[in-house]
């Protein structure tokens, strides 16, 4: 709650600065004969001021979502290990031990972070982007109707991806579960291995799997590239699509040189904290494909009564 907070202070203030120096840019183009140190000096001290408030709001914010971050991984792997160790001893002769390896340690780390630093991140992104197209509105509604038209169809292509991103992390996981698992049977009965000379064709099982989560890791990574990709050309094009039209309506004495700047730098943060959602989005989506193979372990109960 506390790390939400410092979030809305901080994501105020980065919002407030191209208002800011949009009238810093109308000061000093309006009057470029007169004299406007005063004005000018003493309106970039307050800002230097706002900003200080920000980066320390912002830099709290950052501690708090790590720390609790790192409390949620540490209560999970407790919660985790001793509903594995209530089990009935069938599950264990049913369930590879590294699987169960796999599942306390990377699986609840992805889950920690997808849920604290991500979601910290995503509220920011989100508060900025409504504050941003908030004040695109204020500056000029017209310029932002124009802009916003783009939004839609990335957001129709965000939930096609997170869904498919949430699937793949699903089996991403299992993937490497099973790998860990034959990797950690295999150097526990080494011995047995070696009076076998079996160690050519555990190598090969081996290298199989994790060839697997290569391709798997491959079709993530293709995924991730059209969908950032196609995320960055929108970004460019708005900036484009602003700087034409706000020429436009600078050419009819519609907006002051302040003001198209001050709608430039905001459709430029609202670029970024779109970019920042759906990076936030896809983390989240991998977060729940991880938290479904954790809670099927939690939620289990013991066939035989743990006392």
């Amino acid at each position: 709650a506390a790390a939400v907070g410092f979030l809305a202070v901080s994501s105020v203030i980065t919002m407030s600065a191209p208002f800011f120096m949009g009238k810093v840019i109308d000061i000093i183009y309006t009057n470029p004969s007169e004299d406007f140190t005063d004005s000018l000096t003493s309106l970039c001290a307050l800002l230097s001021g706002i900003f200080l408030c920000g980066a320390a709001a912002n830099a709290t914010r950052v501690y708090l979502m790590q720390t609790a971050g790192q409390r949620i991984v540490k209560r999970l792997r407790a919660t985790m290990f001793s509903s594995i160790v209530k089990q009935e001893t069938a599950f264990f002769d049913k369930t590879r031990t590294g699987e169960l390896i796999n599942r306390l340690s990377s699986d609840t780390a992805l889950l920690g972070r997808s849920v604290t630093e991500n979601l910290s991140d995503g509220l920011r992104a989100g508060a900025q982007a409504s504050v941003g197209v908030g004040m695109m509105f204020f500056v000029s509604p017209s310029l932002a109707a124009f802009v916003l038209s783009v939004v839609p169809p990335l957001a129709v292509l965000a939930v096609i991806y997170g869904r498919y991103l949430r699937k793949l992390t699903k089996i991403t996981q299992d993937s490497l579960a099973e790998a860990t698992q034959l990797a950690e049977e295999r150097i526990g009965n080494i011995r047995t291995v070696r009076a076998f000379g079996q160690e050519m064709a555990e190598m090969e099982k081996y290298t199989n799997k994790v060839d697997y989560v290569l391709q798997l890791a491959k079709k993530e990574a293709l995924a991730r590239a059209g969908f950032f990709g196609a995320t960055g050309l929108s970004g460019n094009l708005i900036v484009l699509s602003v700087l034409y039209k706000g020429g436009l309506l600078m050419g009819s004495a519609y907006m002051t040189v302040g003001e198209l700047s001050s709608f430039l730098m905001y459709a430029f943060w609202v670029g970024i904290s779109i970019g920042g959602l759906s990076s936030f989005y896809s983390e989240l989506m991998k977060g729940l494909g991880a938290g479904g193979r954790l809670w099927e372990l939690i939620e289990r109960k013991p066939q035989l009564p743990f006392n």
